[in-house]
């Protein structure tokens, strides 16, 4: 009794055993399933993408100024360019597929380029960028608008996407002569080795705080496609200050300071025809907002001249004041009460003018910049003199032919020629 009660018992473990090896077994098949699946779905689809800031990393010229055809090339010669620098990497797999998208201010763009005298018409810089873009399905050469930082953040917001999704294998990132991307691509640099999955591409040289996060990542460039420089605008006629727009002589910051304050006079006497500016009240005033701004034949935003107080723009350097540029000068501050500037003093106009000349001291990124309440600087104030090699004013704000100086109505887009005295 005893002996059949055992061996019954050797039988249901014999078959437990057996359902056991059977359900591994049917484990391990869906595994290998699974993983030839995953594998699969990994391998499908996969692409790399490349980013280019066309503001900041121009073309070559004999590209551009060949127009459709002249795009055309150039989109060629990048993707073949690209295919021969992945083939080096890591992550390369033969049925990678090159996304190319460039975003960039493409009306601006054009009247540098035309401005530089690389082109004739900015119809031909358009037909470049058809000429690009008929090149290949996955080849966009895309306008961003003229808003400040729209190339940015759009390259910027593309990365991020895409850099999450696990079918893109690689980001080729070309921005190398704005400094502002230095801070978005640092948390993607690795501490102690190089980012394999992203490549920065140079174009003109990275500024000093770009080139240090650019250390971890790998680089590369393509000087046959892009400038190693950025666009120098050459300008009508001599570069010195011309009739249209009589400007200071450019002094330090420091100089400026050390100056005893001068009885206040008018240095924008030549402009006064083109914008009459109200007399300095000791009475609080609210900035005068006006759709007017002043260009040049070539639609480069003018800066004119400001009458300032010396010893109060002394004061605002020495103090470190933290007025908001938004709320005196553009008239609103989207932040309101939340914001950190100050918005508590009560400011004439000539100290409200003195501010101005101050924030103009940043540069806009946009030289052809057409918000009349932007408070940057348009145009280098060393007026000519500039010999900072990596300037934040871009090399379209050196030397501005100011022979002929155009008042534009931003509001009704009426764009007439001033006469001004010399």
């Amino acid at each position: 009794m005893a002996l059949n009660s055992f061996q019954e018992m050797l039988a249901n473990v014999e078959q437990l055993m057996q359902q056991r090896d059977a359900a591994k077994n049917e484990l391990e098949m869906a595994r290998d399933t699974a993983r030839t699946y995953y594998q699969k779905m990994e391998d499908c689809d996969r692409f790399v993408l490349v980013l280019i800031d066309g503001d900041s990393m121009p073309f070559v010229d004999a590209f551009v100024s060949r127009g459709l055809q002249g795009g055309e090339d150039a989109a060629k010669h990048l993707r073949a360019a690209l295919l021969d620098y992945l083939k080096k990497t890591p992550r390369y797999h033969a049925d990678d597929r090159i996304v190319i998208r460039v975003y960039a201010n493409c009306r601006g763009l054009a009247k540098t380029y035309r401005a530089a005298k690389i082109i004739p018409d900015e119809s031909v810089f358009e037909q470049f960028m058809i000429g690009f873009n008929n090149s290949h399905p996955l080849s966009d050469h895309i306008d961003a608008g003229n808003r400040k930082e729209a190339a940015d953040s759009k390259l910027k917001a593309n990365f991020e996407l895409f850099y999450r999704n696990f079918h893109c294998q690689h980001v080729v990132f070309g921005g190398s002569a704005d400094s502002s991307y230095a801070g978005f691509l640092s948390p993607f640099a690795s501490p102690t080795a190089v980012n394999d999955r992203i490549t920065l591409l140079e174009g003109p040289a990275f500024p000093n705080d770009l080139k240090k996060v650019a250390q971890g990542f790998r680089q590369t460039s393509f000087p046959d496609i892009f400038r190693t420089a950025k666009l120098q605008v050459i300008p009508n006629g001599s570069i010195a200050v011309t009739a249209g727009l009589k400007r200071p002589a450019a002094e330090p910051l420091t100089a400026a300071r050390e100056r005893q304050p001068a009885p206040l006079t008018t240095p924008i006497a030549t402009l006064a025809k083109a914008q009459a500016l109200p007399v300095p009240s000791q009475l609080p005033v609210p900035p005068v907002l006006s759709p007017t701004i002043f260009q040049n034949q070539y639609g480069q935003r003018l800066d004119p001249p400001l009458n300032y107080d010396r010893k109060y723009l002394q004061h605002l350097y020495d103090y470190n004041s933290k007025l908001c540029n938004n709320f005196y000068l553009k008239g609103h501050c989207p932040y309101g009460n939340t914001c950190e500037w100050d918005h508590s003093q009560v400011l004439n106009q000539l100290q409200l003018d003195t501010l101005r000349h101050k924030a103009r001291t940043s540069a806009c990124r946009n030289a052809f910049c057409t918000d009349p309440q932007c408070p940057l600087g348009h145009m280098c104030p060393r007026n000519g003199t500039c010999n900072i090699s990596q300037c934040k004013f871009l090399p379209e704000m050196h030397h501005i032919d100011t022979s002929q100086v155009y008042e534009v109505n931003t509001a009704t887009g009426e764009r007439k020629k001033v006469s001004v005295p010399a």
